[in-house]
């Protein structure tokens, strides 16, 4: 193994989120008391089903909040480039595989820079695409054609992709790291 370099980047909690969570509560808790209400008006077996509803749909309710805290992984291991999106710190999901040395180009992600190319797949690993720092690394795949894996890379992992690199994507990673624009 030539090198091995790791980044994880956390996606912030939208104002969405918060509202689906209370969602999830409020029909959690809304439904047994529904039951129980018709338990009164309509036959007393319902008293049983929003027992049942409430046993099953508090665990399910926490279930769905706790599953919309998302990372993404970037990892570096010798020629390859590794994106897994880490779903509740249980799940992991595999977003990408590539050789660094298939990369065709390096940009800052923004619709000036892809206004004019033609790219089938992106495979976004951030929170958010208008952020600072994010770039836009295409290559080309044989069962989809032209990619992009849109990231945030740090340091370690630009120093940990450099060597790899061609010679006009290195002199870019180079100026990366010094804070440069490219």
């Amino acid at each position: 193994m030539d090198g091995f370099c790791e980044q994880v980047v956390k996606v912030k909690r939208k104002p969405k989120d918060n509202v689906l969570a209370v969602i999830y509560v409020l029909l959690s808790l809304g439904l047994p008391a529904l039951c129980i209400a018709l338990a009164y008006v309509i036959v007393p077996y319902f008293i049983y089903i929003g027992l049942f509803v409430l046993i099953g749909g508090v665990p399910l309710a926490i279930l769905l909040i706790k599953n919309q805290k998302i990372e993404f992984e970037y990892q570096v291991v010798d020629n390859f480039l590794l994106v897994d999106k880490i779903i509740a710190k249980r799940k992991r999901k595999k977003i990408l595989r590539v050789k660094i040395d298939e990369f065709k180009s390096i940009d800052k992600f923004n619709d000036s820079n892809y206004s004019g190319r033609k790219i089938n797949k992106f495979f976004i690993s951030v929170n958010d695409v208008e952020e600072q720092g994010v770039y836009a690394f295409s290559f080309y795949n044989e069962a989809r054609g032209n990619c992009a894996v849109v990231m945030k890379p740090d340091k370690n992992i630009l120093e940990g992709m450099r060597p790899k690199l061609m010679p006009e994507l290195q002199l870019k990673v180079v100026k990366m790291l010094r804070g440069e624009e490219i």
